[in-house]
């Protein structure tokens, strides 16, 4: 009996099965990848339009206030910032917790929200009041936030 020199079904089938196992492996990483990038994309124009917010604060005679609106010239684009009074808590091993006045001193919480539902970027920082200036500072807002 002759031999046919050709694949069996089985092999054939194998070998389909191997390669799309790698195509869907790398069809995800692609995928993965572009949500990054996109992600990205949000993060730089996040940072670029917290940059915005904050130099108009600064403009504004120095004075923080809460509020929200939308972003102008970004389109679905929104913001809100949120003022309370800051409540800082040094620990020591030896002395344990104290909590520390501190007058002037508040925190602002700036959420950026990207359009449609995307997780929203949040900057906070420590910043001196405008009512009660630290002696020797030049600006209320030069520190910036971090």
């Amino acid at each position: 009996m002759k031999r046919s020199s050709g694949f069996t079904l089985i092999e054939v089938l194998v070998a389909i099965a191997i390669v799309g196992i790698a195509l869907g492996v790398i069809l995800s990483s692609i995928a993965m990848g572009h949500r990054e990038a996109f992600r990205g994309d949000q993060a730089r124009e996040a940072a670029e339009i917290a940059g915005d917010i904050l130099r108009d604060l600064g403009d504004g005679g120095g004075s923080i206030t809460a509020g929200s609106g939308k972003v102008e010239g970004h389109p679905g684009w929104s913001y809100s910032i949120v003022v309370r009074d800051a409540a800082v808590t040094l620990q020591n091993e030896d002395m344990g917790e104290k909590d520390l006045d501190t007058p002037g001193l508040v925190e602002v919480v700036l959420k950026i929200f990207p359009p449609g539902n995307g997780a929203p970027f949040v900057l906070a920082s420590l910043m001196q009041s405008a009512d009660q200036p630290s002696p020797g500072a030049q600006a209320p807002f030069a520190g910036g936030l971090n």
